[in-house]
């Protein structure tokens, strides 16, 4: 009855990090679409900005001035969110990874090998949430050993 009933939550348990971190995805997505156009924005608010001609007005270039700054304030935001969900993302996988490790050693049956094969299933999404964090930031390449996990 308790294996069963152990098998249930820890399916219960994968099964709603997985839904967050589709809905952290879906996030990340919408709000890369968002930088998309406010970049496109920026481009606009640049090109005004460059049609100034000396029979301007001070109007003109108060305007342009103006949606030049509204573009790059936005973007700002919006890249400020995507940082602020990708980090999220890595922090969600790893407060799970924290839980298997706590679950793995409270079973004082298992074996240190069993432990291992459960442990590095469970390490993926944390090592790729990590790789995909490092991407983003344009960190530097990684040693050998931090992108691939040791061999039980």
């Amino acid at each position: 009855m308790r294996r069963p009933l152990l098998a249930l939550t820890c399916l219960l348990a994968l099964a709603s990090v997985g839904c967050q971190n589709q809905t952290i995805a879906q996030r990340e997505q919408k709000t890369e679409t968002q930088i998309c156009s406010q970049l496109a924005s920026v481009g606009k608010a640049l090109e005004q900005v460059a049609a100034l001609t000396p029979t301007s007005t001070v109007g003109d270039a108060t305007a342009a001035d103006r949606a030049l700054a509204t573009a790059l304030t936005s973007l700002q935001g919006s890249k400020q969110q995507l940082e602020k969900l990708r980090l999220q993302n890595f922090s969600t996988q790893l407060t799970a990874f924290k839980a298997d490790v706590a679950k793995v050693a409270s079973n004082k049956k298992q074996t240190l090998e069993q432990a291992a094969v459960v442990l590095k299933a469970k390490a993926q999404p944390v090592i790729a949430a990590r790789r995909q964090l490092s991407a983003a930031v344009k960190c530097a390449p990684e040693p050998a050993a931090a992108t691939s996990p040791a061999q039980p």
